[in-house]
Parts: structure tokens; C-alpha cells; sequence
């Protein structure tokens, strides 16, 4: 006969063992996203301690600068993710957007099937924090790691200000609007359209 206190232990134990097996389950998933979902950053961070490794972008992407804030937003999710470890496979096209700027984040696949920039294999331009200053390592060049060193109080606020990573020009006070283009002008913001969206990946430690 099993004892109350037995089935009480094994009760307890249950949702710990299937959640353990859901886990094992999802390691190595990349699980579907439709391309207006969006995530906040606890949410990514939710996700990527479950054990997936990614998202699978459901539709093709159509990014063009006639439509700049679906395109940025797009663009901020992929940078979103990878930020917390996860990764993006995608299928689009970019029309009017540079490209050059976006080596670090997860690249689209073509209507051929290729890859329209390699995919990233570490960081390559990332932030790191420090009291009153940030500083950027970018090796999007891959000719080696370039390293800059922010210290003006507005850059420094709006890099760091999450309101800021994804804004329209007309929200953005004229002290905001000019470090964001001197950020611009060292590669850090990018605008597309009327929308400006900070480029660097602001990396957290996800992984339980």
C-alpha cells in the first residue's frame, strides 16, 4: 500500500519531472514566430533559459524603406534576440536598407535559399558598461576588433535608454536627435526613414 506521504512526494515531484523532460524536449527547437510578434526583454530571456535556441520566422519578410517602422522593429527584434542567446532564421528581402551595418544580426535567407550576409558566429558588436561611459567593440569589419569609447552623458543616456533602441524622429528631443546622428555618424544608430533604431547588442546573461 503506498502511503499518503508517498503520493503526497510524488505529486510533488510530477510537474518538476515533466518540466525537466519539456526542457530536454525544446533543447536545440527553434520555435515558430510569427513576424508581428513582439517580445519583451524578460520574455526573451524567459524563453531562452527554457532551453530553445531560437525563433523560426513563419512568413517571408518584406523590409523596405517605404514601410520604416515595420522594417526597423524587424530589425530590432533580431538584435533583441540575440541578445539574450538566441538566434533568428529568416526568409526576406531588404529594398532601400543597407546591409552592410547589419552584420552582426541573424541574415535572411533569398528567395534562392542563400544567405544574404553570414550568419555570426559570436559577438560582433556589442556594449560594455562602465560608470559614466560605454564602450563598443565592433567587428563587423572583420578585419579585426575596433573599439570606441562613449563618455558624453547624452550618447551614453540614449544608448543605453531602452526607449530610445527603436524611436521615431519626431519623439526625440533636439539634444536626443543630435547624439543620436553623432552615434550615427560612428556607426551605432542606423535611421531608416524617420525611424532611428541603436545598432549594438546589449547582451544579458540568459542561459539557467
Amino acid at each position: 500500500m503506498i502511503s499518503p506521504a508517498t503520493r503526497k512526494a510524488e505529486a510533488d515531484t510530477a510537474p518538476t519531472s515533466r518540466q525537466a523532460a519539456e526542457v530536454s524536449a525544446r533543447r536545440g527547437l527553434f520555435v515558430p514566430r510569427h513576424p508581428a510578434t513582439r517580445y519583451a526583454r524578460d520574455e526573451l530571456v524567459t524563453l531562452a533559459r527554457s532551453g530553445i535556441r531560437g525563433f523560426r520566422v513563419t512568413e517571408p519578410v518584406r523590409l523596405t524603406a517605404e514601410a520604416p517602422e515595420a522594417a526597423a522593429r524587424h530589425l530590432c527584434a533580431l538584435r533583441d534576440a540575440a541578445a539574450v542567446g538566441l538566434r533568428t532564421i529568416w526568409q526576406g528581402t531588404l529594398q532601400g536598407i543597407p546591409t552592410a551595418p547589419l552584420h552582426h544580426l541573424d541574415p535572411p535567407r533569398g528567395e534562392d535559399r542563400a544567405l544574404l550576409w553570414p550568419v555570426p558566429l559570436g559577438p560582433r558588436l556589442t556594449l560594455r558598461h562602465g560608470p559614466g561611459y560605454l564602450q563598443v567593440e565592433d567587428r563587423r569589419g572583420g578585419t579585426g576588433v575596433h573599439r570606441l569609447l562613449i563618455d558624453s552623458p547624452n550618447e551614453v543616456r540614449v544608448l543605453r535608454d531602452p526607449a530610445m533602441s527603436c524611436v521615431a524622429e519626431a519623439e526625440l528631443s533636439r539634444h536626443d536627435l543630435a547624439a543620436v546622428r553623432s552615434l550615427a555618424d560612428r556607426g551605432l544608430f542606423m535611421r531608416i526613414g524617420t525611424v532611428w533604431f541603436a545598432l549594438p547588442v546589449r547582451f544579458r546573461y540568459a542561459r539557467g
